[in-house]
């Protein structure tokens, strides 16, 4: 006979630098998957809580949970491994299951670790779906379910077949809002560029993207697959009309690979009369924008999106597989500023084998270019992309800041630079961008805003003051 479980699904405290806030997107997602199954689920999100320790043992008080499922990216593992341990010493009989970037890219790792039960790989609604069905039923037999891993009786760590990819996401349930203390996020900081409004949130409208760039994750697959106008449009009208949202920060890998498909949201948007903003911080692709796009982004509330420009060297696009047409990007720019969308351009330096000489061509172009704003990061071969392989197979991994933890992202090793001269480049790059075309007067109404001045006084802090090399050598693992 079936059990009805008590599901605590948990967003850890992150454990350093400045973790920027937004919703826990993956874990409502996941959240009414449970609740179709019967069961009683709520989310706790400890990044929320100015006492997380004390959160965590409230609501182990509340009721004896079954199941306890973290979602986590690499830089939010140490703190779920925290609040994961921590729930195993009080609950030992609990149920833990991890998910999200960093569980699927190193899943034996995640597995071997003691406080974790389960690891669900990938894309986690039928995963956990079938995954709490036989643990409602008490079916051991968890090597039938596709894409989770597991512990055998010996205690090594099982990896399952990977799960087919959902192929329409209209199918997948409109995230548990009700589940989130939406007022609390508006109060936090932005989890992208500095909204218009306070009343942002992420939102998903389409999974995958078809380019295959070294330095990314395959969390969702290489194949787009796009919800329909009508489904992005039906949660846009959800959070607009019941929960008062006036921002949309659009998390799409590739919202605009379906041009057709990206200006028909637009006109439903403009059609439906709602009043809101837009902005895609994660980025857009270049090669699929055209003036038409832009002026119907920029009618539809976009007011600033990312462009992922990488690199001005035609070898490092070729080694890294960007394969960016850089041809296009000033005619784009130029529709952006006609059309009132501010813009920033996504740089990274330190690939492997790229010189000196080419990051300085790569800064001198994005000082060339009319993006409002750069961001210069260095190059993090996370586990499970094929830079990470890459760098393995050159032995170019340098794994001397946590050689015992198989968790710990490696730096590069090479012989072109070290970290320490990325940091003088990347500081140069940031001088020299925001000194040309006179930038630095469009940022001074940012440093001194209640709203965003803090998020830029922190970038300033992280390049600029004295001590943070030193820091960011001893622990930091990302930019």
């Amino acid at each position: 006979m079936s059990k009805e479980l008590n599901v605590l699904l948990i967003r850890a405290n992150p454990t350093f630098m400045d973790m920027i806030l937004g919703i826990p997107i993956g874990l409502a997602y996941i959240a009414p998957i449970a609740r179709q199954e019967g069961h009683f689920v709520e989310i706790l999100d400890l990044a929320l809580c100015d006492d997380p320790e004390s959160a965590l043992e409230s609501k182990l008080a509340q009721r004896e949970w079954d199941v306890a499922g973290f979602s986590c990216m690499t830089a939010e593992w140490e703190g779920s491994a925290i609040a994961a341990r921590e729930l195993k010493r009080k609950a030992p009989s609990l149920k833990t299951i991890f998910g999200g970037q960093h569980p699927t890219i190193v899943p034996r790792e995640v597995a071997g670790e003691d406080f974790v039960d389960f690891v669900c790989l990938g894309e986690g609604e039928d995963t956990f779906r079938e995954f709490l069905r036989h643990l409602a039923l008490g079916d051991p037999d968890y090597g039938r379910i596709a894409g989770l891993a597991y512990k055998d009786e010996d205690g090594r760590a099982v990896i399952n077949p990977a799960r087919t990819l959902l192929s329409d996401p209209d199918e997948i349930p409109l995230p548990a809002y009700d589940l989130l203390d939406l007022d609390a996020y508006a109060t936090a900081e932005s989890a992208r560029y500095t909204p218009k409004h306070k009343r942002a949130i992420q939102i998903f409208t389409s999974r995958g993207c078809p380019w295959h760039c070294t330095y990314c994750h395959d969390l969702f697959g290489k194949k787009f697959r796009a919800r329909s106008p009508e489904h992005v449009l039906s949660e846009m009208r959800l959070l607009h009309y019941q929960y008062g949202i006036r921002e949309f920060m659009i998390e799409d890998d590739i919202f605009n690979f379906d041009m057709d498909r990206a200006k028909r949201i637009c006109d439903s948007i403009v059609d439906d009369g709602m009043r809101i903003s837009m902005q895609f911080g994660n980025g857009v692709r270049l090669e699929r924008l055209d003036e038409e796009l832009v002026r119907k982004l920029a009618q539809a509330g976009t007011h600033y999106m990312a462009i992922a420009v990488e690199s001005a060297s035609p070898r490092v696009q070729s080694i890294s597989r960007k394969y960016l047409k850089h041809y296009l990007l000033p005619d784009v720019l130029a529709w952006c500023r006609k059309y009132g969308v501010r813009t920033m351009g996504f740089f990274m330096i330190g690939f492997p084998s790229e010189t000196v000489e080419e990051i300085r061509m790569t800064i001198r172009y994005a000082c060339r270019t009319d993006f409002d704003e750069a961001l210069f990061s260095i190059v993090v071969p996370y586990a499970g992309t094929e830079l990470s392989r890459q760098i393995e197979r050159l032995g170019m991994a340098d794994r001397s800041l946590g050689a015992a933890d198989p968790h710990e992202v490696a730096r590069i090793r090479s012989d072109q630079f070290d970290f320490a001269t990325l940091k003088r480049l990347q500081r140069t790059a940031y001088l020299l961008f925001f000194l040309s075309r006179f930038r630095f007067l469009r940022m001074l109404p940012k440093l001194f805003s209640v709203r965003s001045g803090m998020k830029y006084l922190k970038a300033l802090e992280r390049n600029f003051l004295p001590g943070f090399l030193q820091r960011d050598q001893a622990g930091s693992r990302i930019n």
